[in-house]
């Protein structure tokens, strides 16, 4: 008994052998990277080729070491819930090919005022009671220069909404150095400024602002002391060269963005994108993995184009990598999943929703506004 015993484990210890060394020959680039990632941590010196064989992978295997990584760097059930408002619609001057708010385009959009701090303070309080704990808004700019009484109000409205504990994010174009260091001021959590596509594709894009400007308006976030928040759109029409160069582009940033926000094309009516094809889930979840793998640490956002997928399309997404999701009826001007599906999906898949972030100095602000406040309603009840 003991002979066949001792025979048995032999054959079980060279069998293990044999097939983590088959395992190992046949690695695939996902493989072999997650392992790397998580042996040692986040790195900024990527080659195009090597996030091309991740991307490359097959898709199981980019979806296993996908999940790998995320449970390493996050808590694989926390999933960070946003509410993006346009606060200032329609009428931008900039000829963005995907983008109804263009006024090239005859897409049925009105162009509007920048709302009021009454309805953007409301708005803000409804997110915030349906579970967000991030509250995103934009603005219909090509930048913000020359907009001095309307980029006031919006400091206003940060500091207000930064005050209720929220995370405050703001997408308005091009930033001067100056602006930025006005809104980290102010209390802002993050800048949101796309880079949209790989730096080979986006002149078929966009024309009225380059590809270097838009890292520029990220180099002066990062040095306020703001959380970058930049990512893409696939299906413009770009090929999977361009997808893997918008994220080299991401990862090789002298720091990763902290948001990674990874939009789907909603094609509307009246744009040049119109006659584009729904990306298909399959795509999502590859460029969710890859990005998971190259920039372990952000946030990977299930952006614009989550209406169109299943909740088990969705549940492959979260297992991907992504950790984010925009929450509410609309993103800017495009439909959004529901908020009850999206409470039942939380349910379903058992996810939990991720509280707000702040460095201790922001604590220590809101602690020190929190008791100005208290003083100054005992001082009139007084």
């Amino acid at each position: 008994m003991l002979s066949i015993r001792s025979t048995f484990r032999s054959q079980l210890r060279l069998s293990s052998v044999t097939l983590s060394s088959l395992c190992y020959s046949s690695s695939s680039a996902a493989a072999i990277q997650a392992e790397k990632t998580i042996k040692d941590g986040p790195r900024n010196d990527w080659t195009r080729q090597e996030i091309k064989e991740v991307y490359d992978s097959p898709l199981l295997d980019l979806l296993f070491h996908g999940a790998q990584v995320h449970r390493y760097a996050h808590n694989f059930r926390e999933v960070q819930q946003c509410t993006l408002l346009s606060i200032k619609t329609g009428g931008c001057s900039e000829d963005c090919s995907y983008c109804p708010q263009s006024s090239r385009y005859n897409t049925g959009l009105k162009a509007q005022r920048l709302m009021t701090k009454e309805t953007v303070i409301e708005a803000a309080k409804r997110a915030k009671e349906a579970g967000s704990t991030r509250f995103c808004m934009g603005a219909a700019w090509r930048d913000t220069i020359g907009r001095k009484t309307n980029f006031n109000q919006i400091l206003d409205y940060v500091k207000e909404i930064r005050g209720m504990g929220m995370e405050v994010c703001c997408t308005l174009g091009m930033l001067e150095k100056q602006q930025a260091a006005e809104l980290k001021k102010a209390g802002l959590t993050a800048y949101n400024h796309n880079l949209d596509t790989s730096r080979e594709y986006y002149p078929n894009i966009i024309t009225t602002r380059s590809y270097d400007e838009r890292l520029e308006t990220l180099e002066h976030v990062r040095e306020a002391g703001i959380s970058v928040c930049s990512g893409g759109i696939i299906g413009l029409g770009e090929a999977e060269e361009d997808r893997v160069g918008l994220l080299h582009t991401l990862a090789t940033l002298p720091t990763h963005p902290e948001s990674v926000p990874i939009n789907a094309l909603v094609a509307v009516k009246g744009t040049p994108l119109q006659e584009q094809k729904p990306v298909e889930i399959w795509e999502m979840i590859r460029m969710i993995g890859s990005a998971r793998i190259v920039m372990p640490k952000a946030m990977v956002r299930l952006s614009a184009g989550r209406v169109s997928f299943s909740m088990a399309e969705q549940a492959l997404c979260f297992l991907a990598g992504a950790n984010s999701i925009f929450t509410g009826e609309k993103l800017l001007t495009t439909p959004n999943n529901d908020y009850d599906a999206d409470q039942l999906m939380f349910k379903v898949l058992g996810l939990i929703p991720k509280a707000p972030s702040f460095s201790a100095d922001e604590e220590k602000a809101c602690a020190c506004e929190a008791e100005r406040c208290q003083e100054a309603v005992s001082s009139s009840s007084g």
